[in-house]
């Protein structure tokens, strides 16, 4: 298990340059046993990782590529799933864990979920006609030096910025904000949640506190998912959010439980209701 999640969670940022320097072999293996051990889903969706050294004699000819995102890196990680019902959510529930155990080793990552030469890396693990890759990450050491795209793509993304607490969290209806009681009650685990990264940062996940159960619903940014057509991002970040809050949740020695108890809530047209948490 992750040990200070919230130092591990604020420390984390995205890398695009990289410091083309060999991986320790002890910290590989220990990559490769957590993914081994943190591949399965909230909803029992079976996640296989991979790790991938594009410098080696097995990788080299796919020509593995991001269209010039990044920079110096030799190795990724990627997973796939079966084409299934929430197969994008525990892709980001489990990928996101990996991630910031990376970050917990010192290893710098990327979410990447369009910049990458998806042929490639479909031939580099073998992928089938019912299978998908919703996403890559680069793994390895931060270079000292980021480069102008890194620059830009932090920029033009405003990565650095996060919706402020009341456009995310509510309680009861999505008309009323969390009280104060509850703001300092559930604060930290719900800050964690608004700190997790996001595809083109949007922070699609807004969290309904009621009947003491954490109700996780996707808020769809209009026309988003016309741009990337191989995997539904913004549900991939709902499971990135919701491996945030079981991990912080995790870290305080809180019971929980996840269900689907969809509560009856008036929802406009861009708002889809995912899972539900209840804690002790």
């Amino acid at each position: 298990m992750l040990q200070n999640i919230e130092k591990i969670i604020r420390v984390r940022k995205s890398v695009r340059t990289f410091e083309n320097r060999v991986i320790e072999p002890e910290k590989k293996k220990l990559v490769l046993d957590f993914m081994d051990t943190n591949s399965v889903g909230i909803f029992g969706t079976k996640v296989y990782f991979y790790w991938i050294d594009a410098s080696t004699e097995e990788f080299k000819n796919l020509k593995l590529g991001t269209y010039g995102v990044i920079s110096g890196a030799n190795y990724f990680i990627t997973g796939k799933t079966a084409d299934s019902p929430q197969n994008f959510e525990d892709f980001g529930y489990c990928m996101e864990k990996v991630i910031l155990y990376c970050a917990h080793l010192d290893l710098g990552t990327c979410w990447l979920g369009g910049t990458y030469k998806k042929t490639a890396f479909s031939t580099a693990i073998d992928l089938k006609d019912d299978e998908i890759i919703p996403a890559v990450t680069p793994v390895g050491n931060f270079g000292h030096k980021k480069s102008l795209v890194d620059k830009l793509f932090r920029y033009v993304a405003e990565a650095d910025k996060r919706k402020p607490f009341d456009e995310l969290f509510f309680s009861q209806t999505f008309s009323q904000n969390l009280s104060e009681n509850e703001k300092e009650k559930y604060g930290f685990f719900l800050e964690m949640i608004r700190l997790a990264p996001s595809a083109s940062n949007k922070q699609p996940w807004r969290i309904l506190l009621k009947d003491n159960m954490f109700h996780f619903y996707l808020k769809r940014t209009p026309n988003y998912d016309k741009t990337i057509k191989h995997a539904d991002l913004q549900r991939v970040d709902i499971g990135i959010a919701m491996s945030h809050f079981e991990l912080a949740l995790a870290e305080k020695n809180i019971a929980f439980k996840w269900h689907i108890k969809n509560p009856t809530i008036e929802l406009d047209e861009t708002t889809v209701y995912i899972a539900s948490c209840a804690i002790n």
